[in-house]
């Protein structure tokens, strides 16, 4: 076999030398089609030579499977039909291509001069499977495995004393916090402003209970606790006086109106749990529900939530039409708090709204705001408290309030000048804890 294939080579080469195309200037101008042959029946012996010697051939090229039409038996194969018969061109920059098309070129002529060699078709070659032919028939599979699968249950095997229960998601959340604050003041005795040293100690609790079913009913509870007291030198009735006195509980009920917009019921109710005296007397100033304010008014809630990161949220609440109660529980306390001198209660009606803001302007110190508004047509209440916490460490933080109120349902209310605003400030350092 080896020796014909030699002989076939010597033989085209020697055909084609003498041919006059090979001498064309396609030819001379493209590549030396049988100078490639030569080189690679060069480099086939050289590795011949350097396997029999037993010697590394890394360094030679692997040999080219391009030429194997031509190294092979005489086969009439369809791609130099195809090529002469399209006139394709040989200008290719790639010279794989280059290659293939003057292989195709080589065994065109050796069909048209030398048919009589060509012993078998490229179709023949493939029936006698030596080419590969992907797969298309499907496989029928005659036995089923799932018909070999005993019956099998998809249900678990459980214990007759097991009871399925159904829990639906708990939609309260409820958090809070406490703090407890200390605050020293020194005055030396010729300080030309006056004041006097104290020491005061104020406990704030506060408490959320909110509900939400994050469709269309929201409801949310806050209860607040303040109280505390400082030493009073210049009172000679008594040894302490109450700084922070409060109890407040807000509740809102929501139904979503429209994105962040809900319609709304709240209600506001405000009283202090300490009773206080004027200085140096015996004579009440306030004690609990006394005086007690009660607001109750629909309306429209809307919440929002600003800047890149949201650390500024809050939310509206607007009563276009509130009633207003506020009840004085102790007589003499009846025409102090601007109540009708044989009367405990008062019933108005008007607008209100509450404005609850938290601003964090960094991870140590967070400003919580707000403001409470209501008016009856006569008179006008508006407390602004303002609570900043500076954290020092996880449990230590210092903590500033500053708490105007406008209130002029009383001429009890009023200042020195007149006015009718209150002031509230308070600078303490202490621990806090929130859960």
């Amino acid at each position: 076999m080896r020796s014909s294939v030699i002989l076939f080579l010597f033989f085209s080469i020697f055909t084609c030398a003498s041919a006059q195309e090979v001498t064309t200037k396609n030819v001379e101008t493209k590549v030396d089609t049988f100078s490639i042959i030569n080189s690679y029946l060069q480099k086939l012996q050289q590795l011949v030579e350097k396997r029999d010697s037993a010697g590394p051939i890394n360094s030679y090229p692997a040999p080219n499977a391009y030429y194997y039409q031509i190294l092979s038996a005489p086969t009439l194969y369809s791609s130099p039909l195809h090529q002469m018969m399209n006139n394709t061109d040989s200008t290719y920059a790639d010279k794989q291509l280059q290659t293939l098309y003057y292989i195709n070129q080589m065994l065109a002529k050796l069909y048209a001069r030398n048919p009589q060699l060509v012993e078998q078709t490229e179709e023949s070659i493939k029936n006698q499977g030596q080419f590969r032919d992907d797969i298309n028939e499907k496989i029928n599979v005659k036995e089923k495995l799932s018909e070999k699968v005993g019956e099998a249950t998809l249900s678990p095997t459980l214990d007759d004393k097991v009871q399925v229960i159904t829990r639906r998601p708990n939609f309260w959340k409820y958090n809070g916090s406490t703090s407890l604050q200390f605050s020293q003041s020194h005055f030396s005795a010729n300080w030309h402003k006056g004041g006097e040293d104290n020491f005061a100690g104020n406990f704030y609790l506060t408490l959320n209970a909110n509900y939400n079913n994050q469709r269309k009913f929201k409801w949310n509870n806050t209860f607040e606790l303040q109280m505390g007291a400082q030493t009073a030198p210049s009172d000679n009735n008594r040894t302490f006086r109450p700084t922070a006195n409060k109890i407040k509980y807000t509740t809102n009920i929501g139904y979503k109106a429209y994105k962040s917009l809900d319609y709304s019921l709240s209600v506001v109710m405000e009283t202090q749990p300490l009773p206080n005296y004027y200085a140096n007397t015996d004579n009440l100033q306030s004690k609990f529900f006394s005086p007690m304010t009660l607001s109750v008014g629909p309306g429209l809630a809307y919440s929002f939530q600003w800047g890149k990161k949201k650390r500024f949220t809050g939310n509206l609440n607007v009563a276009f039409v509130a009633y207003h109660l506020k009840y004085v529980g102790k007589d003499e306390l009846v025409t102090i708090h601007g109540l009708p001198e044989g009367k405990h209660a008062s019933h108005t009606f008007g607008p209100s709204a509450q404005l609850n803001t938290t601003y964090k302007i960094c991870n140590q110190v967070t400003w919580t705001s707000r403001i409470d508004w209501r008016s009856n047509y006569h008179y006008t209440r508006i407390d602004w408290y303002n609570q900043v916490n500076f954290t020092v460490t996880k449990l230590i933080t210092a903590m500033l309030i500053v708490n105007p109120i406008l209130d002029d349902s009383s001429p009890k209310y009023r200042n020195e000048n007149g006015k009718y605003i209150m002031l509230n400030e308070n600078l303490s350092i202490g621990l806090n804890y929130s859960f």
